[in-house]
């Protein structure tokens, strides 16, 4: 500590750019600029020359404060440490507000808040080669009239920080923490079941699945889930141990019933299995298929070069049923789109919601059938079934109104009261409606390519790279509309979301590889697991959360002004 205040105390009064002499730029010329408090070593990043003050605060907290072994998977010891460190700092931070003075006059700094999610996050990433774990803070030295270095107050603040951060050490639980690493590895070793027994979600008893109110907590009084004995599995564990609950396997499955029984709270639990949760979250061990999307009826969305002919015969006008553009689609072509692209990027779990659907897309009865005869939609009643058989990609539909996906059902589960129940039996009993002829199989979409930028610069950047109401990802005039990409569920994803797609639109070799190739390498890059000093960017004060690449290849293709090509 006392060589920070040497380095910074002088700097008092003096202008801010000044601040660029602490960060820790790790040249030959000069020792690297690493401070240490008690056991912690910290240091600092910078965001730009223009806002020198604007930092980032990267603490070192040794991994012995976790145990004394190397974690083989360090994602739940960070989750519990960021889970423990994070509230301590925002309550710090709360303290030093002042409302009735400038803000930039007070040190401004925040954590990155933990979800109910294991997930890797850039507000703490563990680096194996130290053995330690980096805690990335954003911290804002306080000015005078906007300009000149508080340097006292900086480093009173940065003192309470590191005295804040050493308290919560000493308040670590280790069997809490063991409570992490445990789910953790049961999560992982189900997983592993049900790849292996061609499942794609496994719901254990007694999970809780209603929210509180909309919010990520589990509604007090909820119902306990119950498997019905025609779906019950135990999975046995590595430690003896087994777990009992409801496998849904691969194939078509049918969830129905009346109006508040649960089928589309089943539903939304059954799409947050792509994460695992954290204990108490009373979804631990809801997990579904890694690839699992949901899809809807998206009107208005732009759709660029797609290949419609898996469910249109012809489009009106004579548009091009291969090579499809439009700026704002209709119901049943978003949904169609959607469900091309999830299958292009690899997705191997549909979820459809019948409320959220395109009727005239989903279903088209047998009377329809005869008075519409050329209609050039093929409902996906046709499709289904292919998608499974041809293409292996399962889907799971929530049906309230309709009994024609009954007959394509593997299986069919019925909710009453948030308990659910196998019908399939029965309803295979009742005249249900197939129609007599199923399209040929179709060709679906397995190539999408990015047409790069034409530009005659030597060099591409964007301006402007944000986030708008956690719904829009902004890159100068491209926008994206992400409000029905409901498995980014944080802010922290969409930061890592915008730094992917600007990595993907300023690519000029965008064409020479699959989106989906490009969109896995960037989302691996944002976050590594061997130093913080990695991540990319450093250039601004975000935090980032891990993202599938599916995500990102099905934002790329909701992005207006983009063109696409397939690659024969």
């Amino acid at each position: 500590m006392q060589r920070f205040k040497k380095i910074i105390l002088p700097m008092q009064g003096q202008n801010k750019k000044d601040l660029h002499w602490l960060y820790n730029t790790r040249t030959d010329t000069e020792p690297p600029k690493i401070f240490r408090s008690s056991e912690l070593q910290f240091w600092f990043g910078g965001t730009g020359y223009r806002t020198s003050e604007k930092m980032l605060l990267y603490v070192e907290i040794p991994g012995c404060f976790l145990g004394e072994q190397l974690p083989e998977d360090s994602l739940p010891y960070e989750t519990y440490l960021l889970h423990t460190l994070s509230p301590a700092i925002l309550e710090l931070s709360r303290s030093y507000r002042n409302e009735n003075k400038d803000v930039r006059e007070k040190a401004q700094f925040e954590a990155q808040t933990a979800g109910p999610y294991m997930a890797r996050r850039s507000g703490i990433l563990y680096a194996r080669e130290k053995n330690a774990y980096i805690l990335q803070l954003h911290f804002n030295v306080p000015l005078v009239n906007a300009l000149s270095v508080n340097a006292k107050a900086a480093v009173r603040a940065v003192r309470d920080i590191l005295e804040t951060i050493e308290a919560a050490l000493k308040t670590i639980c280790r069997e809490k923490l063991e409570q992490y690493v445990k789910t953790y590895e049961y999560q992982c070793q189900i997983r592993r079941f049900m790849r292996a027994n061609h499942l794609c979600v496994f719901i254990a008893d007694g999970s809780i699945l209603p929210r509180e109110n909309d919010t990520s907590e589990p509604m007090k009084g909820a119902v306990p889930f119950v498997s019905p004995e025609e779906m019950a599995l135990w999975i046995p564990l590595a430690d003896g141990r087994t777990i009992r609950g409801m496998g849904i396997r691969e194939g078509i499955t049918v969830i129905t019933g009346g109006g508040y029984s649960g089928k589309s709270t089943l539903l939304d639990a059954i799409e947050t299995g792509i994460y695992n949760h954290i204990p108490g979250d009373g979804r631990e061990f809801v997990l579904s298929e890694d690839s699992a999307l949901k899809i809807y009826a998206e009107d208005g969305r732009p759709v660029s070069g797609l290949d419609l002919s898996p469910f249109f015969r012809f489009l009106p006008g004579g548009a091009s049923l291969t090579a499809y553009s439009t700026a704002h689609a209709s119901g049943s072509v978003s949904q169609a789109a959607n469900i091309i692209e999830a299958v292009c990027g690899k997705c191997r779990l549909l979820l459809i919601d019948e409320d959220k659907s395109a009727a005239n897309f989903m279903i088209r009865d047998k009377n329809m059938r005869i008075i519409v005869k050329d209609d050039p939609i093929i409902p996906f009643t046709d499709r289904v079934r292919e998608l499974h058989g041809k293409e292996d990609v399962s889907t799971i539909l929530v049906i309230g109104g309709s009994s024609e996906y009954l007959s394509r059902a593997d299986t069919v589960i019925l909710m009453e009261n948030y308990l659910p129940r196998v019908i399939t039996e029965e309803t295979g009993k009742l005249e249900l409606p197939f129609p007599a002829s199923i399209p040929p199989a179709t060709r679906w979409t397995r190539s999408r390519r990015l047409v790069p930028k034409e530009t005659s610069q030597p060099f591409l950047y964007f301006r402007k790279v944000e986030t708008e109401n956690e719904k829009k990802i902004i890159l100068d005039e491209y926008r994206a509309d992400i409000t029905l990409l409901t498995a980014l569920v944080s802010g922290s994803q969409l930061n890592t979301l915008a730094c992917v797609m600007e990595h993907l639109l300023t690519d000029k070799n965008a064409d020479e590889a699959e989106l989906l190739e490009k969109a896995e390498i960037c989302t691996l890059r944002i976050l590594q697991e061997q130093d913080a000093a990695s991540l990319i960017p450093e250039a601004a004060q975000r935090f980032y959360e891990g993202i599938r690449p599916l995500d990102a290849f099905c934002c790329v293709n909701r992005m207006r002004g983009l063109h696409f090509i397939e690659h024969i």
